[in-house]
């Protein structure tokens, strides 16, 4: 702390010993004392005797100094301010001080930025799927629900009921039962919509094995009890003592039925 207020004083004292030179070799050769010139520069007489011999130890602050050598100058007609002008004290140079703002601010992407990027982006990908999914889901719900006559015109088919009956291709008509056979107690009438084999069973006895064609129709009886076995059920219309006719199952699969009817069981297909 002493090192730098030691060497402005040195600075000082080595400009005042070229000011104060000049100031005594002037008044000198005016042939003026240091009595008359502090009578008439109104400065003490050891200020003066100081500024010449370059004793800063007797001198004020350097600002007052200054003025004193001025006053000191132009009393002896010499440019007081130029003579003043070489006494100063240099400026010291300030430490920059590191303001906040001019921290730099350029960010500096570390690992962990680039996770909390990519939860982010997770995040806000789950959420537009979630959301999606609801509108979905909302606007399958919001379906408007048919309850009574409305729900029952929804469903009714074009052109009113019993139009889908109308539609419906009509049954055939089971052909007439012939006389001869008019009185025995099981008569089956079958009808082919489509090709298909058939085996007949007449009381225990086998009496039809082989293919019928589509539009063929026959009819057999017996005592007690008549068994049909189709390998296209579904191609096979059956009508039990001249009643309603029904297909004797699915399409395609193998179905066997007993007269009277007891069940119709539906086999695999072999």
């Amino acid at each position: 702390m002493n090192k730098p207020a030691q060497n402005i004083n040195q600075l000082h004292r080595e400009q005042l010993v070229y000011i104060g030179q000049i100031l005594r070799e002037t008044r000198e050769a005016a042939g003026l004392s240091q009595a008359a010139l502090a009578e008439k520069t109104l400065i003490r007489l050891s200020l003066l005797n100081a500024i010449e011999v370059a004793d800063i130890s007797q001198l004020p602050e350097p600002v007052y100094t200054r003025g004193l050598i001025r006053r000191y100058g132009d009393s002896l007609g010499l440019d007081g301010e130029a003579l003043a002008i070489q006494y100063f004290t240099p400026a010291t140079q300030k430490k920059p001080s590191r303001s906040f703002w001019r921290l730099p601010i350029t960010p500096q992407l570390r690992p962990v930025h680039l996770y909390v990027t990519y939860v982010v982006l997770i995040g806000v990908a789950i959420s537009a799927l979630s959301y999606t999914l609801q509108r979905m889901s909302y606007q399958n719900s919001t379906l408007p629900v048919l309850e009574g006559e409305v729900a029952e015109e929804a469903m009714m088919p074009e052109g009113g009921p019993g139009s889908e009956e109308a539609e419906s291709p009509t049954a055939p008509e089971a052909p007439a039962v012939p006389a001869e056979v008019a009185d025995a107690p099981v008569r089956v009438t079958v009808q082919l919509q489509e090709q298909s084999w058939l085996r007949i069973t007449t009381d225990g006895t086998v009496t039809f094995e082989g293919i019928l064609k589509e539009g063929d129709s026959k009819i057999w009886t017996a005592e007690e009890q008549l068994r049909i076995r189709a390998g296209n059920a579904g191609g096979v219309r059956v009508s039990f003592n001249e009643g309603n006719a029904e297909v004797l199952g699915q399409p395609g699969t193998v179905a066997e039925a007993t007269y009277p009817p007891n069940n119709t069981a539906q086999l695999p297909r072999r």
